[in-house]
């Protein structure tokens, strides 16, 4: 629909939806030379950029699932999670070679650029694999969760949707895509129009340069752990200009203390908070409650009385 939109950046690197789109085409026939497809796993190890991007959706392309794997994971965990799910592929660069030492089946992304960037057929059906995210194994070995690509759908088209994204919009890819928060911010922004801005890591740890990437680039959604978004608040306190074009601030991954929200409601009363809840197992988010100025609502009520 908006071939020459941005859809995703990086430090600078910019792919509108047509470049990101034949750049994909380009790595899922990569991987069906290499013989995967349907039912086929393939591990992402990669660090943030758009080449991830494309990575994630050359994978979903060829047919097969993806695995996000961080490349700062000790090879041990790398070696079971492989292990674990039959991976026997895993998507990388060819700079990050010699940092992973394993003995899987390398396919370095840099080779996709041989191939045609020509539209594909459709491989999928809605209830095959679209991901498996491996949880942190604080009860004992980390355990590999299976979504299919109609969980992603049903995540984000439903009857009941309370967003009102669009083409509009900016979004932030804060999180690893190794966190299902991850899902919410790529298919959220993508499947909608809008843009996905990947925040470098360096970026990401200081909350001073990430308000002023969200200023600079006028990102509208804006999804954070609530801990997260508290240092952010810090840190705009000490600003004398209110920057942010935020339409909406989605919580999740941890209990969210309202309170803590208040000076930022009075600063930008125009900001939708909205507090989601969920687990791997059940698709990023399964609760929603937006967060309203309660003050204002008892009074509202107590006149009605």
């Amino acid at each position: 629909k908006l071939p020459n939109q941005p859809a995703v950046e990086f430090e600078g690197i910019v792919l509108t939806y047509q470049e990101l789109d034949s750049r994909a085409n380009q790595v899922a026939r990569l991987l069906r030379a290499k013989g995967i497809g349907r039912e086929n796993i393939v591990g992402l190890c990669m660090e943030r950029s758009v080449e991830m991007i494309v990575g994630i959706f050359g994978i979903l392309k060829a047919g097969a699932a993806y695995l996000p794997i961080d490349i700062d994971y000790p090879s041990a965990r790398i070696e079971f999670m492989l292990s674990n799910c039959s991976c026997k592929f895993l998507l990388t660069n060819l700079d990050l070679n010699k940092k992973l030492g394993l003995n899987t089946d390398l396919v370095y992304l840099d080779d996709a650029i041989r191939f045609d960037s020509s539209k594909l057929d459709v491989a999928n059906s809605p209830s095959d694999l679209c991901y498996i995210i491996y949880t942190s194994g604080t009860t004992g070995k980390p355990k590999g969760v299976m979504v299919e690509h109609r969980n992603v759908v049903r995540l984000l088209f439903n009857d009941e949707f309370q967003f009102n994204f669009d083409s509009k919009d900016v979004w932030t890819m804060f999180h690893s895509h190794c966190f299902d928060f991850s899902v919410w911010e790529i298919f959220g922004s993508l499947l909608y129009g809008g843009k996905l801005i990947v925040v470098p890591q360096m970026i990401a740890k200081d909350p001073l340069a990430f308000l002023a990437l969200l200023a600079n680039k006028n990102v509208s959604i804006l999804n954070q752990t609530p801990t997260a978004f508290y240092n952010l608040i810090q840190k705009e306190k000490q600003n004398e200009n209110r920057l942010l074009s935020l339409r909406y601030v989605i919580f999740g991954g941890e209990a969210l203390q309202p309170i803590k929200l208040k000076w930022w409601r009075e600063q930008y009363p125009n900001t939708l908070l909205v507090n989601m809840f969920g687990i791997t197992e059940t698709t990023v988010h399964v609760t929603y409650k937006e967060i309203k100025d309660y003050a204002k609502l008892k009074a509202k009520h107590s006149n009605v009385h």
